[in-house]
């Protein structure tokens, strides 16, 4: 079971321009690496990637709308750090969608400056990276860097035939920690819809998943609270009358994942419960050095569940300690320390493909 506390980081704005900015030639969706498809359970999935061509490290926002019948589906989704001259491919499963032909219009990005102390990290191309009769692929990656890399996860964009693009996938090993110059083998599987038309794969490495900041309206009052997962968080709102938040927690790759929220403290006794579509689930809280909570749990494979967890008291210090942190998304100049480090649990919710 893994347990993933966050501390604090450094995140640096540029001095100059705005710390929100909308997609530009530097950073867009190239129309050949987006498309969609249904897959075998019948889950209607977007994939695709965002390309930096910028010279710094960014953290893409991508919205996505869907014309189903007669609504639209629009979410939006906070991607992990894309590294200078890289991509960072999604894949993003909609099972809200009851239609069997949907129009996807192309997503929307914007952006924010990353952390400039990315890790660098490379896929080793030569003979010991391979495509298997199976589909999958198989390969090393090595740690350019001078310090240590944590959570490295692989990602794909799969190519098919005349080289169109058909899926996107993630290496399914736990990758905790790769030392400096340290070589460490990663393999990745397609969709089974798609195990005999594979050609090949264009290959991405990050490091640690970024916290992401957000916050939702609690007794008209803005509550901000973190979170880190692997998958995505949608639709978040908190019902006053219940003292509870929601939110759907979306899993769309093959393998087990998980979500780590952090929240304010409120009280030393405040005890959270995780229902999962009316349910309770097995999780885990902790708190951390700067009395802030951290609720943990798991998310099954290519999953998309209501979350609800209760346990709050009052919004009297629920902005206390946050503000300096989510102010990356509102000042147009800062220098904003945050920060992350991972503390496994041995028994606890999990492997997860880091």
């Amino acid at each position: 079971m893994r347990h993933t506390v966050i501390i604090v980081d450094l995140v640096i704005l540029f001095a100059l321009g705005l710390a929100v900015q909308v997609s530009s030639a530097e950073v867009w969706i190239p129309d050949n690496e987006i498309s969609s498809y249904f897959d075998g359970d019948g889950i209607y999935t977007v994939i695709g990637a965002v390309k930096n061509s910028e010279k710094y490290p960014i953290i893409p926002t991508i919205e996505i709308k869907i014309q189903d019948v007669d609504k639209i589906i629009s979410e939006s989704y906070t991607l992990p750090v894309a590294n200078p001259a890289k991509d960072i491919p999604f894949k993003i499963k909609f099972d809200q969608v009851s239609s069997k032909n949907p129009i996807l219009e192309k997503p929307q990005v914007t952006f924010v400056p990353g952390p400039m102390d990315y890790t660098d990290i490379e896929v080793v191309y030569d003979e010991n990276l391979i495509k298997h009769q199976d589909g999958h692929t198989s390969g090393f990656i090595v740690n350019n860097g001078n310090s240590p890399a944590y959570g490295v996860k692989v990602y794909a964009l799969v190519h098919g035939k005349d080289n169109k693009f058909i899926d996107v996938g993630k290496s399914v090993e736990s990758i905790e920690k790769l030392e400096p110059g340290e070589k460490k083998e990663f393999s990745i599987y397609p969709d089974p819809l798609f195990t005999t038309q594979v050609n090949y794969y264009s290959c991405f490495v990050i490091g640690d998943d970024m916290v992401i900041p957000t916050f939702v309206i609690r007794d008209d009052k803005r509550f901000d609270f973190r979170y880190k997962t692997e998958g995505y968080l949608t639709d978040i709102k908190f019902y006053d009358e219940e003292n509870a938040l929601t939110f759907f927690a979306r899993n769309p790759w093959p393998m087990k994942s998980f979500a780590n929220i952090e929240f304010p403290m409120e009280s030393e006794s405040q005890k959270f419960v995780v229902y999962q579509e009316g349910r309770e689930i097995e999780s885990i809280q902790s708190r951390n050095e700067q009395n802030t909570w951290h609720v943990a749990f798991d998310l099954e494979p290519q999953s998309s569940k209501q979350i609800t967890i209760s346990g709050f008291e009052s919004n009297e210090k629920s902005q206390t300690g946050f503000d300096a942190y989510y102010l990356l998304g509102i000042i147009p100049v800062a220098a904003i320390i945050a920060g992350i480090f991972a503390i496994k649990k041995k028994k606890g919710l999990g492997q997860t493909p880091s």
